[in-house]
Order: structure tokens, then sequence, then C-alpha cells
């Protein structure tokens, strides 16, 4: 604000900036203001609120929070953040925090993280991990920045400005064929328990996601509807495992089972009774579970081939494509949240059809 007064010794008009706002301190709370008087004119007044201002931006009234490092700004950050996200999300975060970014940012004064600095550590993760994994990091560390600026601790986030770079990897297989996937059932049928061969089954035959078919209770199958219900998942955090919400709205839905399906839960049921005091269908209580069976089974039977639990789920995808399903169709069968997420994961499907489309309307036009 400025004011005009007149000077009592000499009785002349002047000016004075007086309680003028330019920012926070992060750890007294305290507003940063300034005053002062003397100016002859209005325009030096105004003059001395534009220079102010522009070293606030310029960062050299950051100088009182120069010592406070990313550490602090997580712990700031922290605070605030897991109040609002789930349980299990928290802890997934932490992790990351605790082993990927901790490690290189945490004594770092944040006012000295600049551009070079932030590209450095992301070509280094492209190194490493995929672009999804690299990508989570980054979010995570951009949002810590963020509020760092929100909090007037730094003027400029320079981890939103940097790029992952096009990685070049030997793709690791992600799905079985039709004739791999019966294999590998015929196999864990004939040389394991029912109730790890229910696992198998339903991840190839439904496409639910692991920690869902972890949560799944009997009173989530509708034998009378050939129903299967999805509303719930089962997350490690720490030691113990929860149940929470699934992973989107969207990922809530219903499954249509086909008879195969029917009969071979009508038979587990029938024939095992080792989970029957909590309802589940497999046994959820353990750690790791599913990743551990499989990877026994992959290890037995090697010429099977290397795949992952969640490979199922792309397998189920994929044969649905290649019956002749729409992306809409999988979208909704998989629960995804949108028709960009299918259609850019089954990419190497879609382009297929694509090309069969297209034979399709030369075929007709040269009728």
């Amino acid at each position: 604000m400025i004011k005009e007064y007149i000077n009592s010794k000499d009785n002349k008009k002047y000016y004075e900036v007086k309680n003028e706002y330019l920012g926070k301190n992060v750890y007294t709370g305290k507003e940063k203001r300034i005053s002062k008087k003397g100016f002859r004119t209005k325009r030096e007044a105004q003059n001395y609120i534009v220079k102010a201002k522009n070293e606030f931006l310029n960062g050299s009234v950051f100088l009182q929070n120069e010592n406070i490092t990313f550490g602090d700004v997580y712990k700031l950050w922290e605070e605030q953040h897991k109040t609002q996200i789930k349980e299990s999300s928290d802890y997934i975060s932490k992790s990351i925090i605790k082993n990927r970014i901790l490690p290189t940012f945490e004594n770092l004064k944040v006012s000295k993280i600049k551009l070079p600095y932030c590209q450095n550590y992301i070509n280094e993760l492209s190194e490493n991990y995929t672009k999804k994994y690299i990508q989570l990091i980054k979010g995570i560390i951009v949002q810590i920045l963020d509020y760092a600026v929100k909090m007037e601790i730094i003027p400029t986030n320079y981890m939103k400005l940097t790029r992952i770079p096009k990685q070049t990897v030997t793709k690791e297989k992600k799905f079985y064929t039709r004739k791999e996937l019966l294999q590998f059932l015929k196999i864990v049928k004939e040389n394991y328990s029912s109730d790890i061969y229910i696992i198998f089954h339903l991840l190839a035959y439904t496409g639910m996601r692991v920690g869902e078919l972890r949560a799944l209770t009997w009173k989530d199958i509708d034998f009378k509807n050939k129903t299967l219900t999805i509303n719930k998942n089962m997350m490690n955090v720490g030691s113990k495992s929860i149940i929470s919400d699934t992973k989107t709205k969207t990922s809530e839905r219903i499954i249509f089972l086909d008879d195969t399906t029917v009969k071979e839960l009508k038979e587990f049921r029938k024939n095992s009774n080792s989970f029957n005091i909590t309802g589940r269908l497999v046994n959820s209580s353990k750690k790791y579970y599913v990743n551990y069976i499989l990877e026994t089974i992959l290890t037995k039977f090697p010429e099977l081939g290397k795949i992952t639990p969640h490979g199922f789920r792309h397998t189920h995808a994929t044969l649905l494509f290649e019956g002749g399903s729409t992306p809409k169709d999988v979208q909704n069968r998989l629960g995804h949240k949108d028709i960009t997420t299918t259609l850019n994961t089954y990419t190497h499907i879609t382009e297929e059809k694509n090309k069969e489309t297209t034979k399709i309307f030369e075929k007709i036009m040269n009728l």
C-alpha cells in the first residue's frame, strides 16, 4: 500500500510504502512485508515495490529459506498428503520415497535443485527402470517441489521441466497364446491342488487383477446368474494385508462367467474347505502368495515360458481381441477407467485388427 503524508520537518509532501506483502516464512508462518518512507514521488514508491517483488520472484528474498532441504519440505508435504489418500497408496508412495527419492534428494537444499540436476536424475533412472515407474517417481517429486513453491520456499519447480528419455528395452513376454495358456492350465491341474489351479483359472478366464482375486469371497459369486462381482481389492501394507476399495470407481464391475469357470468353481467349493473360515476363495492372507506359487510352477516347468501374475490379465484381454471383442467390451471387462488405457495397453493387438479391417474393406471394393 502506498500512502501520502506531510513531513513535519520541512512541511513537504512525501510517499511511503506501508505493510506491502512479499511472502511467508515457511517455518514460522509469518508473512514477510516491507515498509519504507521518504519517497519524493508516487512513482518512486511504486518502483520500490516492483523491485522488491522482482527480487522475490528471482529468489533473493528466499535467502531466509536457503538452508531448507528437500527432506524438510518432504516432512511438511507428508503431513498434508497423508490425510488425502488411501492407506495402501500412502504405503506405496512412502516406499518409493524411502528407496528411490530420499537417498538422492534428502539433504539437498531445495534452492539448489535446478533443471540440469533433475534431468540427470531422470536420465539415470531411465537406464534401469520402465517409463511407467519413472513417471511415478517423477510425479511424487513434482508434488513435493510444488508444495515448496506453494509455500514460497522456491520460485520454480524444475522437475516439471524434465523429459523422460526414449528407452530401448528388450521386451519380455507379457502374455500367453491360447495354446500356451491351455498347456499351462493343464500342467497345473495335473500337478497341483485345486486351491492353486483355481487361482490361475480365474485370472486367465476373467482378466481380474491379482488384488481383486485375493479379496474375492464366495458371496461375490452368483452361480444362478453366472456372475462374479468385483467390489474390493487386497493390498500389502508393510507386513500385513488389508482390504481396500477397488483401484478406481470403474474397477467395480460384474463379470459374466463362462460355463467352464462355473463348473470349476462348483467343483472347487465342493472339494476344498481350506479357506472357508474367512470365506475367501484363495489363501490371500499370505503376502505375495500368488507370485511365489507362479514362480515355483515356472521353475519346475521351464518349458511354459516366463510370465507374471498380471500377465494372465494381458492374456485374457489379448484373446478377447483376437476373438473379435471391441475395445469397449474389453474396457468394461477389465474395469479400465477409460478406453484410452485399453487402447494404449493393447496397441499391438488393435493395430493387427485395424490391418484386418483394411483388408476387409479392400476385399469389398474389389468384388
